[in-house]
């Protein structure tokens, strides 16, 4: 009995040491662990388990994958997108639950709602990992997972420190969903690829409009300036440098599509590494950059040459049309010798100025439609102040010494003017008119831009989404093709003189056709010794005179013929037909 005794006592301990072992799963084994993954404290639960729901093994697994997702978080596009992720990737652990406490399906299909549209905006789909059907329908006593605390009645993210500082703001453009919050600047900047203005037809049809008109900018350009260069004259030298500052513009827009679109106007921002924006800062990015550069301070500068170029040609009207100015010579001309100090300072130094300030202020941006970096693309402000106003003062200053002149010119003075208007001025002043067109133009469409900016990106009062504003391609194709026209107007007019030269020296004299010369023999004797017999009654203007006493009388010994000083009347007779006229 004793013997039986023992051994029951030895089969009871056997059998509560082997049973747990066999019937129990293997989640009963997981032990709760702190959580040491920053972005998941403070979440409602201080312990997970390992490995996750996602196959994880250690929290430093999880945390890398994590990471990837802080830009979407940081974007705002759903309240609980914070709590689903710590969810899956650290759930919650408790000692009275063998399993890990997972989100369940309903959160992640309120997530997946709101936040899929902007992954598909950046090229991702919906990670495998979280797919919605891995996780229990709903909490209770079977499965046990967390519903989340749900989204605002507004629709709007909770205002948590996570989420607050990177989308309210971008909730008052139209299409928000396609904006990503930057916190060092406090804008709202564009997906890269994104399409808030444009779709992608209209991209392209732009790209191959700006792309053919800068080639022939650049071409032509390049031809005029090499012809002026190796010329010295001093229309060449009055020229010179709005040919040169138009060549250099057309380099940036080479630069832009050399460099290809995505390059040059997209980047990421440190605070948002998997995110690729259009640039609202692209000073740190190099194509970017040369682009702002050339076509803008060169730009800006061909602008201010063209108004100093006006009040010259008004000045040499005045001098010339003036009678009452003292006579000095070559006061009519260009006077670039005197003039040369204060013309460079103004023509160089003013752009100069401007560009210093859109460096300070960091107002480098792209354009969505074209992809070229400038001022005011994505900035009121700097559309206004930088590029707006300049454009304003140089045409106003222009136009206003043209009007003058031309008034000037069409006066007609009491007496003649002291000399005649220069040829090479009357030039230039055609050429001023004409050049004053495309740069109204352009002046237009940055004030059309600039007013209805507003309406097509932000939202207005009691506006549907359905309802937005579609933004015309016109004043953005009108900007890029009025400053590329401007550079192949000043190239052509540069080359229009020397192409004329060129085309009457070398193919004008094979198409003329040189005259027969015929050469009239002296007479040896006076014209009084050749007889006409005219008719009768016929009417006949002769000349009547006295001839020297000698020429008389020796008509056929004349052997030079000499000029006598004669009395030469001219009478109308009537004839006979018998007469004889010397």
């Amino acid at each position: 009995m004793a013997t039986y005794s023992v051994r029951m006592l030895m089969s009871t301990c056997l059998l509560v040491l082997i049973l747990p072992h066999a019937t129990a799963n293997p989640e009963t084994m997981r032990t709760c662990e702190p959580i040491r993954i920053e972005l998941c404290r403070g979440i409602g639960y201080n312990e997970t388990s390992m490995p996750n729901l996602v196959g994880h093994e250690i929290q430093t697994d999880a945390d890398f994958t994590l990471q990837t997702f802080s830009p979407l978080i940081q974007y705002g596009c759903s309240a609980q997108l914070h709590f689903f992720l710590c969810a899956a990737y650290v759930p919650m652990c408790t000692p009275k639950v063998p399993v890990p406490i997972g989100p369940c399906r309903g959160l992640c299909e309120t997530t997946r709602a709101r936040c899929l549209p902007v992954l598909q905006g950046f090229g991702f789909p919906w990670p495998s990992a979280l797919e919605c059907s891995r996780f229990p329908e709903e909490n209770n006593h079977e499965h046990m997972c967390m519903e989340g605390p749900g989204e605002p009645s507004d629709g709007l993210p909770l205002p948590t420190s996570k989420t607050k500082s990177h989308v309210s703001n971008c909730q008052d453009l139209v299409k928000s969903h396609l904006y990503a919050r930057l916190n060092r600047t406090g804008r709202c900047a564009p997906l890269c690829e994104a399409d808030i203005l444009f779709d992608a037809g209209e991209k392209h049809l732009a790209e191959v409009w700006v792309t053919a008109w800068s080639v022939a900018g650049l071409l032509t350009a390049i031809v005029a300036t090499l012809c002026l260069i190796f010329t010295d004259t001093k229309w060449d030298k009055i020229f010179m440098p709005l040919v040169t500052c138009h060549l250099l513009v057309a380099v940036g827009w080479s630069v832009r599509w050399l460099a290809k679109r995505a390059p040059t106007a997209c980047g990421f921002d440190p605070q948002l590494p998997g995110i690729s924006l259009l640039l609202t800062d692209g000073l740190s990015n190099a194509p970017c950059a040369g682009t702002f550069l050339l076509r803008y301070y060169f730009g800006m500068a061909a602008g201010v040459w063209w108004a100093i170029l006006c009040f010259y040609w008004h000045l040499a009207v005045r001098r010339t049309r003036m009678e009452n100015l003292t006579e000095r010579p070559g006061h009519t001309k260009f006077r670039t010798d005197s003039y040369s100090s204060l013309t460079q300072l103004t023509a160089w130094g003013v752009p100069a100025l401007q560009t210093v300030a859109v460096l300070v202020s960091r107002f480098v941006d792209a354009d969505e439609l074209l992809g070229a970096c400038y001022v005011g693309n994505q900035s009121d402000r700097a559309l206004r102040l930088l590029v707006a106003m300049p454009l304003f003062c140089c045409w106003c200053s222009g136009s206003v010494n043209l009007f003058v002149g031309y008034l000037m010119r069409r006066r007609k003075p009491d007496i003649a003017p002291l000399r005649p208007m220069p040829e090479h001025m009357d030039g230039m002043g055609r050429f001023l008119f004409v050049y004053c067109i495309p740069s109204g133009l352009l002046m237009i469409a940055v004030f059309y831009e600039f007013a209805n900016r507003d309406l097509w990106l932000n939202v207005q009062p009691s506006m549907e989404p359905a309802a937005a504003i579609k933004a015309p391609m016109w004043p953005f194709m009108m900007k890029a093709f009025m400053e590329l026209l401007l550079g192949v107007l000043a190239s052509a007019w540069a080359l229009g003189p020397r192409a004329v030269t060129m085309w009457k020296n070398h193919f004008g004299a094979k198409c003329k056709q040189t005259p027969q010369k015929f050469t009239t023999a002296q007479p040896i004797y006076p014209a009084a010794s050749y007889q006409i017999v005219c008719p009768q009654n016929s009417m006949i203007s002769s000349a009547t005179g006295s001839l020297p006493r000698h020429a008389r009388k020796y008509p056929s010994h004349v052997r030079k013929q000499r000029m006598y000083k004669t009395s030469v009347s001219q009478q109308s007779r009537s004839l006979t037909g018998n007469e004889t006229v010397f």
